[in-house]
């Protein structure tokens, strides 16, 4: 039952309850997270990521190793603007699942785990990131 801005609950033994309405934001860009919140989140999303793009790596090693021709398909394919992107895709996000996941076998450990110590380790896994994405970038498009 509703009534004035609060639901009324009749309790197992006939009390009545109140659960007042809390706030809803759903405007997610109001919502500022801690670098320990992005790296967490980014650790599971690039987990989710790579177990798609093994579907194209699985694909693109059984075609180079099934006959001379195929190699060369698969060749010529990663010659593309779409296949280096998805390989610098794919490699860019082995790369921080690594980083991410090194992080957490030392929090593991029992390192890392005050406040400013694990935001300083999400910063710096993000940069390490960063940077070796930019890398990444680099050795497959030159």
């Amino acid at each position: 039952m509703y009534k004035n801005n609060s639901w009324v609950l009749n309790g197992p033994d006939g009390q009545v309850t109140v659960k007042k309405q809390r706030p809803v934001n759903l405007d997610l860009s109001t919502i500022s997270m801690p670098a320990t919140a992005k790296a967490s989140i980014l650790h599971r999303v690039t987990g989710v990521a790579l177990f798609f793009a093994l579907t194209f790596v699985i694909w693109a090693w059984s075609e180079s190793l099934s006959s001379p021709e195929g190699f060369e398909f698969v060749k010529g394919l990663f010659s593309g603007f779409v296949a280096k992107f998805i390989a610098w895709g794919t490699v860019t996000v082995l790369a921080y699942h690594i980083i991410g996941g090194i992080r957490h076998i030392i929090m593991d450990m029992g390192y890392w785990e005050e406040l400013e110590s694990g935001n300083n380790s999400a910063t710096i896994s993000l940069v390490l990131w960063a940077v070796a994405a930019v890398l990444a970038g680099v050795w497959i498009w030159l």
